[in-house]
């Protein structure tokens, strides 16, 4: 009897081992991505923020993007951007205004794969009416992910320099993918919402949720580039020089 419990201890011990092996390596791969990029983040507004210094525009602007990528987030009842996402959009409209570049790329769920809900619409909504010329506002329905918003963006719209704008958490993973894929990728922080906003808006769940989802996904896409698995997709090629209008709906 003796010899049994002993032997279940030891089994409960290198379980325990293994455990704790894979949540340092997990911790580890996320602080990997986080410290390799955080000085790529060149930007940053805070709370209640409109707009920023003039040296983070001369900044943003020496860096020469082809266009201001904005991810989608979640959207609310009303079908307009929750405080994360408009958060998003504001920093996009104040650095298209500032003329540091001339193209927004909206990327989110926009192609209905969940019945009434549409990401793309409700920024493009927001977007043109804050005055961006319909023709600069470029929407990307089928971004799915940061992951496939990143890669599409090389693919489909052949993007070779772009300033990603997302919270300071997300951030990071989105400037490593892009790297990654040989899209020159820089990110500019929209930290104008509180813990209390985000709470209420695209994550209701708290920091700490948000902190351990955002964990996950950059060992997701960490070793998904690692593997290179990559997807290739087949969509019609967009210049993003030209114009945009022919973006903004898609066929059902």
């Amino acid at each position: 009897m003796y010899q049994h419990r002993k032997k279940i201890r030891k089994i409960i011990i290198l379980i325990l081992v293994i455990i704790l092996l894979i949540i340092a390596s997990i911790l580890s791969v996320s602080e990997h991505v986080k410290t390799l990029e955080e000085d790529n983040i060149i930007g940053r507004y805070t709370e209640d923020s409109t707009s920023a210094s003039y040296s983070m525009y001369e900044r943003v602007r020496d860096f020469r993007p082809n266009v201001i990528i904005v991810p989608g987030a979640a959207i609310l009842s009303d079908k307009t951007p929750s405080p994360i996402l408009k958060a998003r959009l504001d920093v996009a409209v104040d650095l298209y205004e500032k003329n540091v570049a001339q193209k927004i790329l909206l990327t989110g769920d926009g192609d209905n794969s969940q019945e009434f809900y549409d990401e793309i619409s409700a920024m493009l909504a927001y977007v043109k009416g804050r005055g961006i010329p319909d023709a600069d506002i470029f929407c990307d329905h089928k971004g799915y992910s940061t992951f496939e918003s990143m890669v599409r963006a090389k693919q489909v719209f052949g993007i070779e320099r772009a300033i990603v704008v997302s919270q300071t958490f997300h951030l990071p993973r989105a400037i490593y993918i892009g790297q990654k894929i040989n899209v020159k990728t820089r990110g500019v922080a929209s930290d104008q919402v509180g813990p209390r906003d985000i709470r209420s808006g695209s994550f209701k769940d708290g920091k700490i949720k948000i902190m351990l989802r955002e964990t996950m996904a950059r060992n997701k896409d960490f070793f998904l580039l690692k593997l290179k698995k990559i997807p290739k997709f087949r969509d019609e090629k967009i210049d993003i020089e030209g114009d945009g209008t022919k973006t903004h709906t898609i066929d059902k």
